[in-house]
């Protein structure tokens, strides 16, 4: 499938977090990639600033997690004022039960210096202006400083934002709403201490979600019910006056590093590919801000594309491959979007129904241990699955789960599944010494690497079956006995074409 008469098989627009995750991802496969970039550098704002436990997981599986760790603030547990309801991600069955608060700047360049280390060239300054698809390549318009040129690849991804060029030129609706309020968010200092790192405080004016970044500074996001749209630049005095009158008191902000305000909208694209384009991230979907699942949303659409596209791109699956692209990621997004939208409704209404029923919802879904665990497994990435991945009758119930970093003890001694993740390919993970469930021409080429042995500690379910294989995104693609090897292969080739 690699076109050589192209500089690079795939052109990625847009270098932010989606950008650059997915960037990563098809070098590490060995893909000729490009990231063309408008803004001429990272972003120096916080913007989006916080990563789930799931996101944590990913960065973890291409060796990122640490050096993102080394700059953030973990914080464990959000407050929320109704009902002094607490979440705790701690008790999440992860390494990374938090949640991870690291300006976006910092993540892009972690993901950025990933990126350039594979061999990615990133290209800043430069828009792309038009696309079209010509048989085998996408033709790609390009401008800079005046300067006008064409460039070709064999796949183009727009992750280049809500206003996506690339979504445009697919013809995609970007259908939804945009809410009759808008958010103010603020990284400010306060005079007046706050008990908890991350509160989100609700009352009838409307709400306002504290984080702190560990380092003095905290982020103000604030949605007031009642403050008209205003294209002014939001001001120290303005961020003062809307706290004082959330929070009841006054909170001292000062030395502000940046403030915004922008409309909050509910988008979702009508369809994520078209031949050979596709979109990700902002520009695929976008939601209300509450409960900060935007950026992870984007790197997690990043990891389930990229290493499909390669796969692609290397001759090793067929086209199809990338529809089951957007059939996991879409459900997902649209997922969130329907939980955002009925939480920031509910949060913000001044009515006495919604004012009951948010501090009954947030009273039960912070106190029953069931309920809890269900909202803080949706709300990190942790219980996110892929239904249509365990659709074959008789798939075991872990099909399309998520997998943990496994312990296994093997002859080489114990190895963590996130550890052997990092080559990019699937993983077998195979208990006992009978003989090799799958044909082994794929191992040694970054297709398929085995590990025998047990899975140690308290694994739960993934203690029970003989054979597990899981995809290059750390999903469950199959599970079971060896007597089952046929099912096995089956689910193998599904994706993957030796």
């Amino acid at each position: 499938m690699n076109d050589k008469t192209a500089a690079y098989d795939v052109i990625v627009a847009g270098a932010g977090p989606t950008g650059l995750m997915l960037a990563g991802e098809l070098a590490l496969a060995g893909v000729r990639c490009r990231v063309v970039e408008r803004r001429e550098d990272r972003t120096r704002e916080s913007r989006a600033l916080g990563l789930h436990g799931r996101t944590m997981e990913v960065l973890n599986m291409r060796g990122v997690a640490d050096e993102v760790l080394a700059r953030a603030n973990p914080i464990p547990r959000v407050r929320v004022s109704l009902g002094h309801s607490l979440f705790d991600m701690g008790e999440l069955a992860t390494d990374y039960g938090q949640l991870t608060i690291i300006p976006q700047g910092e993540t892009e360049e972690v993901l950025e210096k990933r990126a350039t280390a594979l061999g990615v060239v990133v290209d800043r300054g430069v828009s792309l202006t038009d696309c079209r698809q010509d048989g085998g390549l996408v033709h790609c318009t390009l401008e800079q400083d005046g300067r006008t040129w064409q460039e070709s690849a064999s796949y183009l991804v727009g992750c280049d934002g809500s206003r996506s060029r690339v979504r445009e030129a697919m013809g995609a609706d970007f259908t939804g709403a945009t809410y009759p309020y808008t958010i103010i968010v603020a990284d400010v200092k306060l005079g007046t201490p706050l008990d908890d790192q991350l509160l989100i405080r609700v009352g009838r004016a409307g709400l306002v979600v504290a984080t702190d970044f560990g380092n003095g500074w905290y982020r103000m996001g604030v949605i007031d019910r009642e403050k008209p749209w205003s294209d002014d630049p939001v001001t120290l005095a303005e961020v003062d006056q809307t706290l004082a009158k959330l929070f009841g008191r006054d909170m001292r902000p000062s030395e502000p590093l940046w403030t915004s305000r922008f409309h909050i909208q509910e988008r979702q694209a009508s369809f994520y590919r078209q031949g050979r384009m596709l979109i990700a991230g902002d520009a695929a979907h976008v939601h209300s801000p509450l409960g900060g699942q935007g950026l992870n949303l984007g790197i997690q659409d990043a990891m389930n594309l990229g290493w499909k596209l390669a796969a692609v791109i290397n001759g090793r699956a067929a086209d199809d491959i990338l529809d089951t692209y957007a059939l996991e990621r879409r459900r997902v997004s649209q997922g969130v979007i329907k939980v955002t939208d009925i939480a920031t409704r509910m949060m913000t209404s001044d009515k006495l129904p919604a004012r009951v029923a948010r501090k009954a919802v947030m009273t039960v879904a912070s106190r029953i241990p069931r309920t809890h665990k269900v909202a803080v497994g949706h709300l990190s990435g942790i219980a996110t699955r892929y239904p249509s991945m365990s659709s074959a009758v008789g798939a075991s119930p872990l099909v399309g789960t998520r997998v943990p970093d496994l312990r296994i003890a093997g002859h080489g001694g114990p190895r963590h599944l996130h550890e052997v993740l990092r080559h990019g390919g699937f993983v077998l993970i195979e208990r006992g010494d009978g003989a090799p469930v799958l044909p082994s021409a794929a191992e040694g080429e970054g297709i398929l690497l085995r590990l025998r042995g047990r899975i140690v500690a308290d694994s739960g379910p993934w203690s029970e079956p003989e054979v597990v294989l899981v995809r290059p995104d750390g999903y469950c693609a199959w599970a079971g006995p060896r007597s089952r090897a046929q099912e096995l292969s089956l689910a193998y080739r599904r994706w993957i074409q030796d």
